[in-house]
């Protein structure tokens, strides 16, 4: 489970805040919608990876629902032509899954180097 919490904080930081612009952090997520349905449904479904870690960790069911309406959120918003990009630049559905998941995690996850054994 470690190798899957630091890959979701690569793949989370990628997708939203990844790059800065003129002060506006944004990731790969905005970009992606460019390209009209299917780019919210490679965001939607790389969010769903946080998903399965939630499944995996046994969180309360209340924040499977949280999770989920963040991507369903997520995903309807980049549906819509130039709103979506906009949508996606500030919302950061990943960020606020992450998010989420930390009181979950086991703190001595999140620090350190990720090693097999």
């Amino acid at each position: 489970m470690k190798s899957h919490i630091a890959f979701a904080q690569r793949l989370v930081t990628l997708m939203d805040t990844k790059f800065n612009v003129f002060g506006i952090r944004f990731g790969i997520d905005p970009i992606l919608d460019i390209l009209p349905g299917f780019g919210s449904m490679i965001g939607a479904g790389i969010s769903c990876y946080l998903f399965w870690i939630a499944y995996q960790l046994k969180v309360p069911s209340r924040l499977y629902w949280r999770m989920g309406w963040h991507i369903v959120l997520d995903y309807l918003l980049g549906l819509l032509p130039f709103i979506g990009i906009v949508a996606d630049l500030f919302y950061r559905s990943n960020t606020k899954n992450l998010t989420l998941l930390h009181p979950f995690i086991d703190p001595e996850i999140l620090e350190g180097v990720v090693m097999d054994v």
